[in-house]
């Protein structure tokens, strides 16, 4: 009885062992790499008064367009399968409006969100199909562009600050390492003058697992 439990113990010994030294000869084993490329959709968070969320919403504009293509790098380690941590950086691409404000006088404003972050990452593998969900914490920047085309001036103002990342989706094994990512992501990111916005990225892209 007695050798059959040293067997035992030098049998998990020897496997704990086994696996230790697997992933010392492979440091990249459980970690991701990728790129995505996507629409976006930017949204008010604090929208004036008499305005909805709508970026489009507002009264006297000639064009608009709140759905510019962004993009995210991610990489990330998985430390079990169901649990792991990814760092992103991303640009929710640049949002355009056009005013008329009298007289003659048009005003063009473009409004861009960009930051990277640190997100955990909750993960149920299906199959071939793995469905993920990811929150987390990231410096996020509103860059606000204000132009005047009949004077030729721009005022351009800048703010960073730590905003709350939210982020799903779901990623398919196409081959080996090789995995086909769809996931939609939240940023959130303050203007110098107050104002709050949010852009919802909307994305495809591809991945490399070790």
């Amino acid at each position: 009885m007695r050798s059959l439990a040293l067997l035992v113990v030098v049998l998990a010994s020897g496997t704990a062992s086994a696996q230790i030294l697997d992933e010392r000869a492979d440091p990249l084993k459980n970690a991701y790499f990728g790129l995505n490329v996507g629409q976006s959709d930017y949204t008010w968070r604090n929208p004036p008064a008499g305005v909805s969320r709508d970026l489009c919403g507002i009264p006297g504009l000639l064009d608009c367009r709140a759905d510019p293509v962004g993009w995210k790098l991610t990489a990330g380690y998985m430390i079990w399968p169901f649990f792991g941590i990814e760092a992103v950086a991303y640009s929710m691409g640049e949002a355009r409006i056009k005013f008329d404000l009298g007289g003659g006088t048009i005003l063009e404003q473009t409004l861009r969100v960009d930051g990277y972050g640190l997100s955990a990452v909750g993960a149920a593998q299906l199959g071939p199909v793995m469905f993920n969900a990811r929150a987390g914490y990231a410096a996020s920047t509103a860059t606000r562009n204000d132009y005047l085309p009949s004077t030729g001036q721009s005022l351009r103002g800048e703010k960073s600050r730590g905003e709350p990342i939210f982020g799903a989706g779901m990623a398919v094994n196409v081959w080996r390492g090789l995995v086909v990512r769809l996931d939609w992501d939240r940023a959130r990111a303050r203007t110098t003058l107050g104002e709050k916005f949010e852009a919802d990225l909307y994305s495809v892209g591809v991945a490399w697992r070790f």
